[in-house]
């Protein structure tokens, strides 16, 4: 479709009505086309609900008329003119999604806004002119009055959400009172955030958080790939029930837990400078059942200290400044059922044996460079059911009284293991009457033995479990 360059009267009856009952119309990859008019002012697609335009880098001149009952508008890689054309034939967008939009900047965005005040969620991609989205709180707040959900990733030119952001009171965070999810990802400078207090969930991802603000309702806060800010002090989000934090590099300490008494959920993985965590505080964190602290090299020696959430029900942790061999007695509660230990150097798993305590069903272990045994250690967990191994390159042995209990085991990576595995041997370490699965379409290193009589035999990793939200 290269060649087209006018798409118009072909399209049109006499009754100025091209397609009466056209819901869906797209157009990808037309590079040459430059002209789409429907030579009506009027209705030329009364029914149409979905519209997507892809690709087409040409298009300047759009005249389709009104778009009365249009709800999806979706633009990719076109110019900012067809933008602005469209949303002015439609009042009644509900969705917009545009990605790589040339030549939309600020002053152009402020006039798109103009006409969507029906929008409840917007996803802006790789616009990478445009600096902010709205002028002030009060200007957000009076032209997007259904917006719920905003998203908006990779915009490289982006400073913060408001122009006038950072002059607001930071304490009148009650603007743009509808939306619920507010995800900003890769908006490398970005300097300032402003929560409405009315969102529950948000991701962040920019250099610095020095200024995140708002949020009293928040529910779920994702940070990651911040490389400025050093500490994070949690003291008016007091609906948390989730919190990840991934590769925060410079982060150096969580000053405070305990006003988070709603907490479920908190990941924190790959912020090789924290050192100092509150760990004192988890004993007062009777909601939080997840907790995943991982490839954090330079925490505090004393933790942990055996200081845990009294209804833990899942604990991932390792790659810590102090071994997990040199942790002692840790005093985990009788509710924690699932533990994943990665990154240790020992060679027999029987140095770790009095870490684990009975209550484990599933147990993970994973990047343990130098293990070559789980001979002895796991004896004692006589509730053990699934056992994963990942990432073990030399371990060469599993304990045969351990395997006729399991109902699953996966073994990842581990290549000693292979041909124990491929040879299938492991089976027959596995009681008859049980039902045998093996599967190794993945991966020839890797192989997953399931018993039917456990519906969810092939669980995922857990720290990519808890993930959602």
């Amino acid at each position: 479709m290269d060649g087209v360059k006018v798409i118009g009267l072909e399209l049109t009856v006499t009754t100025y009505v091209s397609f009466p009952s056209l819901e869906i119309l797209r157009f990808e990859d037309m590079l040459g086309w430059e002209t789409w008019s429907t030579n009506n002012p009027l209705v030329a697609f009364p029914c149409l609900r979905e519209l997507y335009i892809k690709d087409c880098p040409k298009l300047i001149d759009v005249s389709v008329g009104k778009l009365p009952s249009l709800s999806v508008l979706q633009i990719y890689k076109c110019g900012d003119g067809v933008l602005r054309h469209l949303v002015q034939a439609a009042s009644s967008i509900t969705k917009l999604e545009i990605l790589s939009i040339l030549g939309l900047t600020y002053e152009v965005w402020k006039g798109v806004q103009d006409h969507l005040g029906a929008v409840e969620e917007v996803r802006i991609y790789r616009c990478n002119e445009i600096k902010y989205l709205w002028e002030s709180k009060a200007d957000a707040s009076k032209l997007l009055v259904n917006l719920k959900k905003l998203y908006v990733y990779n915009c490289s030119a982006l400073v913060s959400l408001g122009e006038k952001e950072e002059g607001e009171d930071s304490s009148g965070s009650n603007f743009l009172s509808s939306l619920r999810v507010l995800d900003v990802w890769h908006c490398n400078n970005m300097k300032h955030c402003c929560c409405p207090n009315s969102i529950e969930i948000t991701r962040l991802s920019f250099p610095t958080t020095s200024a995140i603000e708002g949020g009293h309702k928040l529910k779920s806060l994702d940070i990651s790939l911040c490389s400025k800010q050093m500490e994070m002090i949690n003291t008016s989000m007091p609906m948390l029930e989730y919190v990840y934090i991934y590769h925060w590099t410079n982060l150096k300490s969580i000053i405070q837990l305990s006003t988070s008494i709603h907490l479920t959920h908190l990941e924190l993985y790959g912020c090789p400078s924290i050192e100092s965590f509150p760990d004192y505080e988890l004993k007062n964190l009777s909601s939080l059942k997840f907790l995943l602290i991982e490839k954090c090299p330079s925490m505090d020696p004393s933790f942990p200290r055996g200081f845990w959430p009294p209804n833990l029900v899942s604990l991932a942790i390792g790659g810590l400044r102090k071994p997990i061999s040199e942790w002692g007695h840790q005093n985990f509660p009788t509710s924690l059922v699932e533990l994943t230990l990665f990154g240790e150097d020992v060679r027999n798993f029987s140095e770790l044996s009095r870490l684990l305590p009975s209550s484990l069903t599933r147990l993970c272990i994973e990047e343990f460079d130098k293990l070559e045994s789980l001979s002895m250690g796991l004896q004692h967990l006589i509730s053990l059911q699934h056992l994963y191994i990942e990432k073990c390159p030399k371990i060469i042995y599993l304990p045969e009284t351990v395997l006729p209990s399991l109902l699953s085991l996966r073994i990842y990576e581990c290549p000693n293991l292979k041909e124990r595995c491929n040879g299938r041997r492991l089976i027959g370490l596995v009681e008859e009457r049980k039902s045998v699965e093996l599967d190794q379409s993945r991966d020839t290193s890797m192989v997953e033995v399931g018993f039917s009589l456990h519906q969810n035999h092939l669980m995922k990793n857990m720290h990519q479990e808890y993930k959602k939200h």
